[in-house]
């Protein structure tokens, strides 16, 4: 049986011009980890252009208490500023105690308090490409 893993990430303060080359890495990423993995997919990607947004009580709901609370592991894309990524991986790492993986593009501006996480099952890591991602997700998450 395969592990169900969440991948979190910032959505609502994303730019449209880095949304689509964020999610398409991310999409690219859960195409190569899927057969490792089950993937579950978290909302509120699109659909604020709707007739029918999702709340944010369906956001929370989904995010925490369908993926967080029901994954396995968790691969958490800091790259951009999220105050949501952040309750999620607090989330799990401080209640639920699941491995948790942290990475952001090499560069990237990372608050301290992530990295300072000192957790036995938080690990944070730098990446240059998604291929970086997935080979360090299945060194850490598999196992």
């Amino acid at each position: 049986m395969k592990k169900k893993l969440y991948i979190g990430c910032a959505i609502t303060n994303l730019s449209e011009e880095k949304r689509e080359a964020f999610f398409d890495m991310i999409s690219d990423i859960k195409n190569k980890l899927k057969d490792h993995f089950e993937i579950m997919e978290f909302l509120g990607v699109d659909d604020l252009a709707t007739d029918k947004p999702f709340s944010p009580l369906e956001i929370y709901e989904h995010g925490i208490t369908k993926c967080v609370m029901e994954a396995d592991c968790m691969l958490a894309m800091c790259d951009y500023p999220s105050l949501g990524l952040g309750y999620e991986i607090g989330t799990a790492v401080e209640k639920r105690g699941i491995p948790v993986l942290a990475m952001a593009r090499e560069g990237s501006l990372i608050t301290r308090l992530i990295l300072g996480v000192n957790h036995k099952s938080f690990i944070f890591a730098y990446y240059n490409s998604a291929d970086d991602i997935v080979q360090k997700t299945l060194e850490t998450l598999t196992k």
